[in-house]
C-alpha cells in the first residue's frame, strides 16, 4: 500500500461522502482496507456500511451503490477509488441513555462527589439472591442507597427519569453492586461484548480481552502481568493489560469487564468469558481485579443458565 493511495482514497470520500450518506440504506461512510471474503487485503478504499447487505439481485438499480468512486485531480490526472460495501449497525454513543441497560455504558451516582463510569455488567448477588449491576466503588460510591443514574450526570442523565438502580453493598477491593429499580431495565449483554455475564475464567499471560468503556469505548488489549501489585485497595494480585493500538483506557472506563476476546466476528453472539474489573490505567495500559476476586469479595455469581432474553428474570436462582 503506498501512501498516496490512502491520500487518493481519503480525497475520494471527502468528495463523494456526503451524497454516500444521503443515500437512504447507508450508515456510515469511511476510509479502510478493502475486506475480500471478510479478510483485510492491500488496497485502500472507501468503505460504506450499510444497516443490512443484500445480494445485487435483490436490490433495485436506483439504490445500488458505485463499485468505484471517480474523479479528476488538480493536476489532471483521472484517480479511481474501489468501494467497499460491508454490513453495520449505526454506531450508538455509549454515553446516551439506553434501555434496557447493558453493560459498557455511561453511569453515574446522584448527589454525592463520585465521577462518572462505566456499568461492567449484571451479575447474580448470592446474599440478596437478584440481579444487581457491577462496577467500581470509586463509581458508585459507598453509601448505601445512593442513586445510580444512567447515562452518568456528565452525560446528561437526571433523576428520577434516568435513575436505574440503588448502592447496594461495597467491598474490600474497588468493586460495588447496585439494584436494578425495576428487573425490567436490566439487559443481559455487554456493548460489543455479546450476552454476559454467564461465565468467568481466571486470565492468563497473552490472553488476549477485550474491554468496552464509557470514555474509549470497544478496545482490545494483552493480559501483560498477573499477580500485579500496586498495593490498590488491599489488591496484591491485579491484572496488568497492554494496549492494542492505541489507548487501551482513558478516564470513565473505570468499571468496565474484560472479555475474553475472540478473532471470530461470527462468534459474536456468542457468551464471552468474563475474567477481570477495570479500574484504572498508566499511560495507553490498563489494570483492573481478578474478576473471581471481585466476585469472592461481594458473594456474587454469573447469571442463571438458560437467560439469553435481554430482561433478566430476578426471581429465577442460578442452579
Amino acid at each position: 500500500m503506498k501512501r498516496d493511495d490512502l491520500r487518493i482514497a481519503r480525497e475520494a470520500k471527502a468528495r463523494f461522502g456526503p451524497q454516500l450518506l444521503a443515500h437512504p440504506d447507508v450508515e456510515g461512510v469511511g476510509v479502510g482496507r478493502r475486506r475480500r471474503s471478510g479478510d483485510k487485503t492491500d488496497e485502500y478504499a472507501v468503505v460504506v456500511h450499510l444497516r443490512q447487505k443484500r445480494p445485487e439481485s435483490y436490490v433495485s438499480p436506483a439504490r445500488l451503490l458505485p463499485k468505484e468512486l471517480r474523479f479528476t485531480e488538480k493536476s489532471g490526472r483521472d484517480v479511481a477509488v474501489r468501494v467497499d460495501v460491508q454490513q453495520h449497525a449505526k454506531p450508538v454513543p455509549e454515553t446516551g441513555r439506553v434501555r434496557p441497560v447493558p453493560g459498557g455504558v455511561s453511569v453515574g451516582t446522584v448527589g454525592t462527589h463520585v465521577g462518572s463510569g462505566t456499568l461492567g455488567g449484571w451479575v447474580w448477588d448470592t446474599v440478596t439472591r437478584q440481579v444487581v449491576a457491577l462496577s467500581n466503588a470509586h463509581v458508585f460510591g459507598s453509601r448505601l442507597g445512593v442513586s445510580i443514574v444512567q447515562p452518568s450526570s456528565d452525560d446528561g442523565g437526571v433523576p428520577p427519569d434516568d435513575r436505574i438502580a440503588a448502592v447496594l453493598r461495597t467491598g474490600s477491593l474497588d468493586a460495588a453492586i447496585a439494584e436494578p429499580a425495576d428487573v425490567s431495565i436490566v439487559s443481559a449483554s455487554i456493548v460489543q461484548g455479546g450476552p454476559a455475564v454467564f461465565e468467568i475464567a481466571e486470565a492468563a499471560l497473552d490472553m488476549r480481552v477485550q474491554k468496552t468503556g464509557r470514555a474509549t469505548g470497544l478496545t482490545f488489549g494483552i493480559v501483560d502481568l498477573i499477580d500485579f501489585d500496586s498495593d490498590y485497595r488491599g489488591s496484591h494480585s491485579d491484572l496488568w493489560i497492554d494496549a492494542e493500538g492505541g489507548d487501551f483506557s482513558l478516564g470513565g472506563d473505570s468499571g468496565a469487564l474484560y472479555l475474553l476476546a475472540s478473532g471470530n466476528a461470527a462468534r459474536a453472539a456468542e457468551k464471552r468469558q468474563v475474567v477481570g474489573l477495570h479500574w484504572g490505567g498508566s499511560g495507553q495500559d490498563g489494570v483492573g481485579h481478578h474478576i473471581r476476586a471481585v466476585f469472592d469479595d461481594l458473594k456474587l455469581s454469573t447469571l442463571p443458565r438458560g437467560i439469553n432474553a435481554p430482561a433478566v428474570d430476578a426471581a429465577v436462582d442460578p442452579a
